[in-house]
């Protein structure tokens, strides 16, 4: 059962806590990681904007709340980003942030989304959601998330709770069903569903559980598929079990990245603090290799963390993000999650007296466009609950010594990420002043696929249907420029997890063409592709071959222009 705010109101007189004594520093060969970049090359993440508030809102006057305000509970915090159609009938965005309004107790769980339009800038008051995991668009179309606690139903079953709703509702109607969770060991009670969904080309659904089983007292984490739409899961594989060292793994954020692997960041309980761990799985998370801790390059260190999240940005770069103490991110420059580059504190509410407090570290993260994103993170833990029915403040004390102030507060930070090159045309705002012309063959649409149409290849968005079709035959997908530039490098991602091939041609009067600038054969994108090509001219042809195989509601054969960049010397 949830504990309602007036029952919270209650205890609160009887839970001041003095403040926890110790050390701000760690020490033990953990990393101390810098609020900037100290790393080459410089700049690779860059703040966007100010950091925002998200809730309360409006954001709240007073530097510290009052004893009433502190009993508003916000903390643990997800964020989305859903391809929608704006109010002018272009392709838009819709930014929710999702976050948990109950004490940190395992009881039926309570939350709230705030919706912004404008990229994250800014976001309208919070609303009651059903929502606790971030929702992602499957390739059928509906929105797609879990809840967060799986029920034992039996010894090798167990059952958890699927939100779902169909892309007309813009994902504000959400339609709860129970899946069917089904593991080959003896259950034991307790775990939970933490992550983000990941579908594999042939619609698979990954989500992650960390579960006991009898016979050992850790946790472990491992991934369930479902064949079936998200109605039942099956165990494909283990991520890591706990050891004979006494560590267990819960938390595993996972994502496919750029070579069609998955990689998993896990974390690792049983020590002083929690750490971070890493596995790969080169068969869709059926077999992983051994977890080993996770890496800064150029720090011999041990990266403490809770709740990782992944995020393969439309550029293909990899984002890690994670916190406690305060929250952080770091850059895999390849997309592979091979070296992580460039960790940066991005958000500390530090209260002088332990470096654990203030924030749990539980952080979100989103693609906002082709190089910025979104964090969302917390500026309080949000309070326990003692066995004697108390609050248990000990991480966020009413002490009046953090640098942000004592609110439970929802946050949000934007981040730009450098660019392959300088000279990116922004080939939608170009579109928009009326610079740009496109002529095309690939102008398949249907009602339920309102996103897939011409300008979708220019709209920063990665998204399956976010793309420009061709039915039954080759693509030819012409931009015509408003003058002549010298281009340098071309940014395409054709179908994402499917072999295709295009040939990317310039002109400088729009009908000779020449040879191809740019030959892609036989390769399988999963975000944007980066290749360097010299050649001056106003027009731009990419010609994408047809291939086989495709959705069946557009035919046996398509071809499809997922995105494209341009950069031209400056």
């Amino acid at each position: 059962m949830p504990v309602p705010r007036a029952v919270v109101a209650a205890v609160v007189a009887t839970s001041a806590l003095p403040a926890t004594t110790g050390s701000p520093q760690a020490g033990g060969g953990y990393c101390a990681l810098p609020d900037h970049s100290q790393l080459s090359p410089p700049n690779l993440i860059a703040t966007a904007s100010s950091l925002g508030w998200i809730h309360p809102n409006p954001p709240p006057a007073g530097r510290e709340p009052t004893d009433l305000e502190r009993l508003d509970f916000a903390g643990f915090p997800n964020v989305s980003v859903l391809d929608v159609i704006g109010t002018d009938g272009r392709p838009a965005q819709k930014v929710i942030t999702t976050f948990t309004t109950n004490v940190d107790k395992v009881v039926t769980l309570t939350s709230e989304a705030a919706l912004s339009t404008d990229g994250g800038v800014t976001f309208g008051p919070s609303e009651a959601t059903p929502l606790r995991e971030s929702p992602v668009e499957l390739l059928d179309g509906r929105y797609f998330a879990t809840e967060y606690y799986p029920k034992r139903t039996g010894p090798h079953t167990a059952r958890l709770g699927v939100l779902t709703s169909a892309v007309a509702d813009d994902g504000e109607d959400w339609l709860r069903s129970v899946a069917t969770l089904r593991t080959p060991d003896e259950l034991r009670s307790g775990g939970a569903a933490h992550g983000t969904p990941v579908q594999l080309a042939d619609g698979t659904i990954l989500i992650t559980v960390y579960a006991r089983y009898q016979g050992s007292d850790g946790f472990q984490a491992e991934v369930y598929a479902s064949t079936d739409g998200g109605r039942t899961f099956e165990r494909r594989g283990v991520i890591a079990r706990p050891d004979e060292a006494g560590y267990g793994y819960t938390e595993a954020a996972l994502a496919q990245v750029m070579d069609g692997t998955l990689v998993a960041v896990i974390r690792r309980d049983g020590g002083t603090y929690a750490t971070l761990s890493q596995a790969r799985s080169a068969d869709g998370g059926r077999t992983w290799t051994s977890p080993a801790g996770l890496r800064f390059a150029g720090m011999d260190c041990v990266v403490r963390g809770v709740a990782p999240r992944l995020l393969l940005m439309p550029d293909g770069k990899l984002v890690l993000s994670a916190g406690r103490p305060d929250n952080w991110l770091a850059v895999s420059r390849d997309g592979l999650g091979h070296e992580w580059l460039e960790p940066r504190v991005t958000y500390h509410n530090r209260d002088g007296v332990w470096d654990a407090h203030g924030s749990s570290g539980y952080t979100g993260i989103a693609a906002v466009g082709p190089h910025r994103l979104i964090q969302v993170f917390d500026n309080c833990k949000i309070a326990g609950v003692r066995p004697d029915h108390s609050l248990d403040e000990t991480a966020c004390p009413a002490h009046g010594r953090f640098e942000q102030g004592g609110w439970y507060a929802i946050k949000r930070g934007l981040y730009d990420l450098a660019p392959p090159a300088p000279g990116r045309l922004d080939l939608a705002a170009l579109l928009r002043k009326g610079d740009l012309r496109i002529s095309t063959t690939m102008r398949w649409t249907s009602r339920d696929r309102p996103l897939t149409r011409p300008e979708a290849a220019l709209d920063g968005s990665t998204g399956y249907w976010s793309s420009a079709v061709a039915a039954g035959r080759s693509g030819e997908y012409v931009l015509h420029l408003d003058r002549q530039y010298r281009f340098t490098m071309a940014g395409l991602s054709l179908r994402p997890g499917h072999r295709a091939g295009a040939r990317v041609y310039v002109s400088r009067d729009g009908r000779s063409w020449g040879e191809p600038v740019l030959t892609i054969d036989d390769r399988t994108d999963y975000a944007l592709r980066y290749e360097p090509i010299s050649a001056r001219g106003r027009h731009v042809k990419i010609v994408v071959e047809r291939s086989d195989d495709c959705d069946r509601e557009i035919g046996p054969s398509c071809a499809m222009l997922n995105e494209i960049e341009l950069y031209a010397a400056t």
